[in-house]
């Protein structure tokens, strides 16, 4: 597929379009459930559809609206010491991972992104339980590392999660924490795209036309959370990542 006709090309194919639809929605659901995952999901069916340099500025449109809307609602539960522990970072790390992003050739890009993706499945199916608290001296390391993962595969909210996750108590500053720091390093990630060229008026339009595909995963994924244990939740997400980025590296290995 053509790195600049891809919008027509998925219009004129009904099949492609509807199939980039169902990841997306897909992805926001799951976005919904756990705060992140978006890219994580969608980043291996969309990169079957187009470069993954036109992916990533793409779920970066959509994830700023679901987290800025999440983040507002949400705002006076933010724990702001843990997010200016996290937040330098993941500036930092999100400039390294969009430069590497504008100059790495798309198909092993690609392939890295497809082990990435069953590198996290295998990684949460296998994670034992228990309790690990990390120190204030981790917060910049892993503002680095989601923020380089961020901008170069759309995908360092579970680093971001996981450091909040083991360090705020309240569920309510885990979530409104999270949020934040998606939504702000989103609108980084769309600053660099653009300066280095990345993102243009027709992957702006592209975005426009997933929107409702994004509405309709962020109204499954709130009722969804009302039947659906987290245990369950987890096992399901892990297992479709594995697929999810074996059918990339299938699509490369051909």
């Amino acid at each position: 597929m053509s790195d600049f006709n891809f919008l027509a090309d998925l219009l004129a194919q009904p099949g492609s379009l509807i199939f980039a639809m169902l990841a997306v929605m897909a992805a926001y659901t799951v976005f919904t459930l756990v705060g992140f995952g978006s890219a994580l999901f969608a980043g291996g069916p969309l990169t079957l559809l187009m470069p993954v340099a036109r992916s990533v500025p793409l779920l970066a449109m959509l994830d700023f609206g679901g987290s800025a809307l999440r983040g507002w609602q949400a705002r006076r539960h933010v724990d702001w010491p843990a997010f200016r522990r996290l937040f330098p970072g993941m500036l930092l790390g999100q400039l390294l991972g969009v430069a590497l992003l504008a100059r790495l050739p798309a198909a092993p890009l690609a392939a890295a992104l497809g082990l990435f993706i069953i590198s996290q499945g295998l990684r949460g199916l296998l994670a034992k339980k228990g309790e690990n608290r990390p120190s204030g001296r981790r917060a910049l390391a892993s503002g680095l590392f989601g923020g380089v993962l961020g901008g170069l595969f759309g995908s360092g909210g579970f680093v971001y999660a996981s450091y909040l996750e083991r360090h705020l108590a309240s569920r309510e500053a885990f979530r409104a924490t999270q949020a934040v720091l998606i939504g702000l390093s989103t609108v980084w990630r769309i600053v660099l795209c653009l300066a280095l060229g990345l993102l243009d008026l027709e992957l702006l339009l592209t975005a426009l036309a997933f929107l409702p595909a994004m509405a309709a995963g962020v109204w499954l994924g709130r009722h969804i959370d009302l039947k659906i244990s987290r245990e369950e939740l987890a096992r399901l997400l892990n297992l479709l990542l594995i697929a999810s980025g074996a059918s990339l590296l299938l699509r490369f290995a051909l």
